[in-house]
């Protein structure tokens, strides 16, 4: 009785939604049981920001904002159908909508540009396509104070005379936790600039800069704005869209001077990023060698990637490969080759059907959608294996390059996850499906507990008067990451016109569920003891009916 008072409770969190977003009840009668819904929103996005290293950095309502960008912008809300100024961000989540004025008109495009102390800016494009319903994404954010391994962070102050350098100042990453690293040179008697190209004053300087290697996925994954930007302007001056990035590198540069934002410099500063001895040129197909041409890309306040110039591979006193070029502003720097992407109505499918020599009913995989000739992880999902359905998910607007499919057992956020199957290489826009046999890896998927979707069934009312919620349920999970084990917040299921499905759900275990609305968020413990739930009808809290009606 006590777990299902608990699941009345849960089920009312969703009930609380139906009073923000009501319509006038005004003239309803009272001779039939009226369809009570909030489900006017036709087309939604769910982002995970995660900070692999310190998941609880972003716990709570305060710790990250989040701004929209682009023509697109206005016509989006937040999921309790407020003006898109009110969104939150919440235990480092993000539900957004589309504005029902505009669903199912044609495709939107929006970049969210997420903020926080002690974090690095980071950047999300998100699509939603005509006709789709939800669109789900996630994004690494680097914390300063401790960054995935394959980043560095330097923090530096360097006196000033005269509100400018008196010495050639030069400022290098430590080499912590990547191989690689950028040094940035700014000469003698340089004077620090705003936006606007006027002189700032002031007695110290303070640089901020990271350092993103090759050397983990987790780096990779963490460059601001993903490796396939909404769009770019080309060398020529053009936007170009369906573009995807094959990176040599990435460092970010902020500067103050006694916290007024440097962003020109009276003579160009001089930035050197290293590239991996070992990186594979796409263009050749060998072994990066000195000579070799990279595009050098700037990042822009609109979120824009911008063609800067183009780098010549050197070879630095230490023995490593480099591009070093000069600028005369800040900003996000990346070293990237870059092709089309496929036309976005087009998806590529990563399909396993259900495999019945599995040990166990369903088992949570994961796999990395990667270059072929580099192994360089362009993006990544999480996928289950089942002995009685299929399942398949995949990504739209995949590079038009040689891929693979890297399928792991665990997570992917799980550092200890075991590589299950490498499909053969595939062309990112000519294939639709890659079909994976399960019967050919079950027997090596590591045992697991006893874990289960669940199906509920239940029917609340306020009188005669029937309630449906519609809302997204989130769970609190674990991942391990170098030997640790962290909690964030995940998407898990839903409920809908008396129904809720909830994935993964750990049998016999208490877990904490969310749900998040109108910038709240709503927590609750429960354990499922099975996976088919039925409810009869129950009345919802007498102070909610009576806020409702």
């Amino acid at each position: 009785m006590k777990n299902l008072n608990k699941l009345h409770a849960l089920i009312a969190l969703a009930f609380m939604t139906l009073f923000v977003i009501s319509c006038d009840f005004e003239g309803i009668t009272d001779d039939v049981d009226i369809q009570i819904s909030n489900n006017i929103l036709k087309q939604e996005a769910l982002i995970s920001v995660l900070d692999i290293v310190n998941p609880e950095s972003i716990e709570g309502a305060n710790k990250l904002t989040v701004e929209l960008i682009g023509n697109d912008a206005d016509k989006f809300v937040t999921n309790s159908g407020e003006n898109i100024s009110n969104l939150k961000v919440i235990d480092g989540n993000i539900s957004l909508a589309v504005n029902p004025n505009f669903s199912n008109s044609e495709d939107l495009k929006v970049l969210l540009k997420i903020k926080g102390e002690n974090f690095l800016t980071t950047t999300i494009p998100v699509i939603i396509g005509a006709n789709d319903t939800l669109v789900t994404k996630s994004i690494n954010i680097v914390n300063k104070l401790n960054t995935v391994e394959g980043v560095d962070f330097l923090e530096t102050t360097k006196t000033l005379s005269n509100n400018s350098i008196n010495e050639n100042y030069i400022i290098t990453t430590p080499k912590t936790k990547a191989t690689t690293n950028t040094e940035i040179t700014i000469e003698s008697g340089t004077v620090f600039q705003d936006a606007n190209g006027n002189n700032i004053s002031g007695a110290n300087l303070k640089s901020e800069i990271a350092h993103f290697s090759l050397d983990t996925p987790e780096a990779i994954a963490s460059f601001p704005g993903g490796l396939t930007p909404l769009s770019v302007i080309d060398e020529t001056g053009e936007e170009t869209e369906d573009i995807a990035f094959i990176t040599a590198g990435f460092t970010s540069i902020d500067m103050f001077v006694d916290g007024k934002e440097v962003k020109n410099f009276s003579k160009p500063i001089s930035v050197s990023i290293e590239i991996p001895n070992n990186y594979i040129n796409p263009e050749t197909g060998n072994n990066i060698s000195e000579g070799d041409l990279i595009p050098i890309w700037s990042y822009g306040e609109d979120g824009q990637w911008g063609f800067h110039k183009t780098g010549t591979v050197t070879m630095n006193t230490s023995g490593n490969y480099n591009i070093v070029f000069t600028t005369t502003h800040l900003s996000w720097y990346n070293l990237d080759y870059y092709y089309r992407g496929c036309n976005y109505s087009r998806k590529l499918t990563v399909s396993i059907p259900k495999t019945p020599s599995l040990s166990d009913n369903f088992n949570n995989l994961s796999y990395d959608l990667v270059y072929a000739h580099n192994g360089q992880v362009i993006a990544n999902r999480d996928i289950q294996i089942s002995k009685t359905k299929d399942n398949s998910n995949g990504y739209y607007r995949t590079p038009n390059q040689n891929l693979k499919i890297k399928l792991y057992s665990g997570s992917r956020y799980d550092s200890n996850r075991v590589l299950l199957y490498t499909s053969d290489t595939f062309d990112g826009c000519s294939n639709n499906t890659i079909n994976i046999d399960g019967s050919t890896f079950s027997n090596s998927i590591p045992p697991k507990p006893d874990v289960r979707n669940i199906n509920i069934q239940f029917q609340a009312k306020c009188g005669d008067k029937v309630l449906n919620p519609f809302l997204y349920l989130y769970r609190q999970e674990s991942y391990t990451y170098y030997g640790r084990t962290y909690a964030y917040w995940r998407y898990v299921g839903y409920t809908y016109a008396g129904k809720g499905y909830i994935y993964n759900a750990h049998i016999g275990v208490s877990q904490k569920y969310k749900v998040y609305f109108g910038g709240n968020s709503y927590e609750y413990d429960y354990t499922f003891n099975s996976d088919n739930i039925i409810i009869g009808d129950f009345e919802a809290p007498g102070d909610l009916c009576n806020r409702l009606f």
